[in-house]
């Protein structure tokens, strides 16, 4: 049975990814996000981070960990939006988990989507719909991002 705090924070992840999707993909219409499908991803980002700082001696998870676990959760449970019967799909709605685990990921860096190039976009959606990086090599991406993104040699 889970822990108190565990359910807690299960819960406080779930708000915040919903508010991320809400703010940022609200303009897909007849697209919804099912919560469901989102607490099966916040689950396993939770054991898989936890196992990975529990197999390597870490004691926190730091912003680029926590970037790539989110995004890779968000990216394999797919689809973790929810198409009404009657809606118009658009071909940019197809990769909207992709999109989502993207804002998702660079809410850790403090980063908008707006601060990357559409090519460098088109390559992070790319690796995420169709390429299964190990989360070390994400976590590292996030941090070149990171670097770039604010002027800062990696």
């Amino acid at each position: 049975m889970a822990s108190e705090g565990h359910n807690e924070r299960v819960l406080k992840r779930l708000d915040s990814l919903n508010v991320i999707f809400q703010n940022n993909l609200k303009s897909f219409d007849g697209i919804f996000l099912s919560l469901e499908l989102l607490r099966i991803a916040v689950e396993w980002y939770f054991r898989d981070l936890d196992s990975m700082k529990a197999a390597n001696g870490i004691g926190y998870a730091d912003q680029h960990k926590r970037a790539a676990f989110t995004m890779l959760w968000i990216a394999n449970i797919r689809p973790i939006q929810l198409v009404q019967p009657d809606a118009e799909v658009r071909i940019s709605s197809l990769l909207i988990n992709e999109y989502f685990a993207l804002h998702a990921g660079l809410s850790h860096l403090k980063l908008n989507i707006s601060d990357i190039s559409a090519k460098y976009i088109k390559n992070l959606i790319y690796t995420l719909r169709l390429r299964q990086p190990p989360p070390a090599f994400l976590a590292s991406t996030m941090y070149l991002l990171e670097c770039a993104c604010n002027g800062n040699k990696p």
